[in-house]
């Protein structure tokens, strides 16, 4: 009897862990909506709607352009949407629910450790962040999508390199290169992916030898400019900081045209990224993007001659779509380069350095 009577006991056990071990219940996409459509702290017209479309795969369309009306009572000119379909939801670029991986920051239903409202916080600071304009071409299109997300698609007036003066431009920046075998690999594969289905923006993507994240982007104008940059980073490297670990998780964009993996801020790099600019600062070394720091790897970047080859002004969504939420790997920060800016390269590839130190 007692032999029983502790059976039925682990078997009461397992079935509380299975219990236990059961997903929390998601919201649905239906609720999205209807927060969306009453929830006035939520700026609805800068949510955007990804849904599986019979013909053309995944489609994404701005909340607002929606009739959100049952699709049985519109008529044939109405643009209504069958709710299975939706597959995420995102603000500007940023997904904040996903049917597929479960995400959902609108109501945190799963889990997720902020709010919406902290999110669109964070989101828009850091789109905000970008005031320079002259500055590497992605940045540039990201401060140009703060000024247009009210307006129409203006890019027309964004200048080309040859159209700017470029006396007050940036010509150096600081970088970490991203070389780890199995990363690099991981975002070759994308890259890849992108040249066998479309073959202008092939050149658009970035050779592995060039990937790279900036830290501080700079205007040096003389040779005892390029010298406080050298001496700034060896006062650095001489801080023995704690070791930095990059981790690549995710894919996003500049407005749809410049692709790029995003990296997760962490303590140890945020410090890294402070001492550079503290050292710098105290040798009165200019950096244009001193308060300006969304952590990045870039893939692909658009040029406007391929825009115009492509008649499209945009990286189509369907070339990266399959890799948007892939972890790619890590990455340590063990050197840091003084890169030139411009066509030269060396040996391997890189850009031309002026300066590279080891932080062992």
């Amino acid at each position: 009897m007692a032999g029983n009577s502790k059976k039925k006991n682990n078997l009461k056990l397992s079935s509380s862990d299975i219990q236990d071990s059961k997903k929390p219940s998601m919201k649905t996409a239906s609720d999205v909506i209807s927060r969306l459509l009453w929830d006035e702290s939520l700026p609805h017209e800068k949510f955007v709607v990804g849904y599986l479309d019979r013909f053309d795969g995944i489609v994404e369309k701005s909340f607002d352009s929606l009739d959100w009306r049952d699709p049985a009572i519109v008529d044939n000119h109405t643009l209504a949407l069958p709710k299975h379909r939706i597959q995420y939801f995102k603000y500007i670029t940023r997904k904040v629910w996903d049917k597929r991986t479960r995400l959902d920051i609108v109501f945190g239903s799963t889990g997720y450790p902020l709010s919406i409202h902290d999110f669109i916080s964070r989101v828009d600071s850091n789109i905000l962040d970008f005031k320079d304009e002259v500055v590497f071409p992605e940045i540039a299109e990201y401060s140009k999508a703060v000024s247009s997300l009210h307006k129409s698609d203006s890019s027309e007036d964004i200048a080309s390199e040859d159209e700017c003066d470029s006396t007050d431009r940036p010509n150096f920046f600081i970088a970490a290169r991203i070389e780890a075998e199995e990363t690099v690999s991981n975002l070759k594969e994308v890259s890849d992916y992108i040249k066998a289905r479309d073959e202008f923006l092939g050149e658009c993507c970035i050779p592995p030898e060039m990937l790279h994240m900036t830290f501080n982007i700079l205007k040096l104008d003389s040779a005892s400019d390029v010298c406080n940059a050298v001496e700034a980073l060896k006062s650095v490297a001489d801080r023995n900081l704690s070791p930095v670990t990059l981790n690549l998780e995710g894919l996003d964009t500049f407005k749809h045209r410049v692709l790029f993996a995003r990296l997760e801020e962490n303590d140890k790099l945020m410090e890294l990224r402070n001492k550079l600019v503290e050292e710098l600062v105290s040798r009165n070394v200019v950096i244009t993007d001193r308060f300006s720091f969304v952590p990045h790897v870039t893939i692909a970047k658009l040029s406007r001659p391929v825009s115009r080859l492509r008649h499209s002004k945009y990286i189509d969504q369907y070339l990266y779509l399959k890799f948007e939420d892939n972890v790619f790997g890590t990455q340590i920060v063990k050197n840091l380069y003084l890169c030139e800016m411009g066509a030269a390269r060396r040996e391997d590839g890189f850009y031309k350095c002026a300066f590279e130190i080891s932080l062992a």
